[in-house]
């Protein structure tokens, strides 16, 4: 049986009656013109609900580190290691190491940084490039202090080490053959470029477990193009240009409405993560309890 069409869209039948849309209607009639219910939905409604949203998605965060921070250390067996590349001044990789300290896994996490500590590099790759003219990083832009944040470091945390140079040097057969065993569980890319980004990558695939958390700074760069930036990176690893058994999957509940936040998985990985507990077999049954919503 078709059903007969009313000339009516679903937004209408269902949306419009909405409770608030009927207020909001009530409330525009007593405006005296449109300008004036222009001014009120900006202000009132809009403005609010924007500030709303952005305190609770797009300000500043730094949960995830703590979130797998503790995922890992309760739910698999160590060692592991965290990895930033793009230290500079070292703001976020100080906030890393203490986030090991103030959950008491610093024996079982020890944390990396690299960078030249020179600034950004001089770069000709149109990958690199913003799409609008003036958002391009400058060269030398974001100069770091390694002396200086080494003392700081010293001074106060013990499971860190700081790599000098570009990172196609520092990423060392030997470093690359200890994480095999100094698992990473987060890798920090906070390089900006997509030459950079992308050295990392091709570096640390053969050595990452699947699960291991990749976090992308600038993915929203030029828009989130996979023409350029980390969102390119993160397309070609998804089509295959890094082999077709590995794969960046979006993790929602660490990203929120951003993202910077991506599971890596093999397919047939031959490094894994190992459970302290393994799960069981056979899941408990589910007992019939009532027939309502409610469980």
């Amino acid at each position: 049986m078709v059903a007969k069409h009313t000339g009516r869209s679903s937004k209408n039948r269902f949306g419009d009656k909405s409770a608030m849309i009927t207020a909001l209607r009530l409330f525009a009639k007593v405006l005296p013109g449109d300008h004036a219910r222009a001014f009120v939905y900006l202000n009132l409604i809009y403005k609010p609900r924007s500030a709303l949203r952005s305190m609770l998605n797009n300000f500043y965060r730094i949960d995830h580190v703590y979130s797998v921070i503790k995922e890992f250390t309760t739910t698999f067996r160590g060692p592991f290691s965290i990895l930033e590349f793009g230290v500079a001044d070292g703001y976020s990789f100080a906030k890393n190491v203490f986030a090991t300290h103030y959950l008491k896994a610093s024996r079982d996490i020890v944390c990396h940084g690299f960078d030249t500590f020179e600034g950004m590099p001089e770069t000709d790759d149109p990958r690199d490039r913003a799409g609008i003219k003036g958002s391009s990083w400058k060269a030398g832009q974001y100069r770091g202090d390694y002396e200086g944040l080494t003392r700081y470091l010293s001074d106060r945390y013990d499971n860190w080490r700081l790599h000098k140079g570009l990172f196609e040097d520092s990423l060392t057969p030997e470093l690359l053959e200890e994480l095999r065993v100094h698992k990473p569980i987060l890798v920090w890319i906070d390089c900006d470029y997509y030459t950079s980004a992308r050295t990392v990558m091709e570096r640390l695939i053969p050595i990452l477990p699947s699960g291991a958390v990749i976090y992308l700074d600038e993915y929203e760069f030029n828009f989130g193009s996979r023409f350029t930036g980390e969102a390119r990176l993160v397309n070609e690893i998804n089509r295959g240009d890094f082999g077709a058994d590995v794969e960046l999957v979006l993790d929602k509940d660490l990203s929120w409405d951003l993202t910077r936040c991506y599971r890596f998985v093999r397919e047939n990985p031959t490094i894994r993560f190992e459970r302290m507990e393994a799960l069981g077999h056979v899941e408990d049954l589910r007992r019939r309890g009532n027939d309502s919503p409610l469980p």
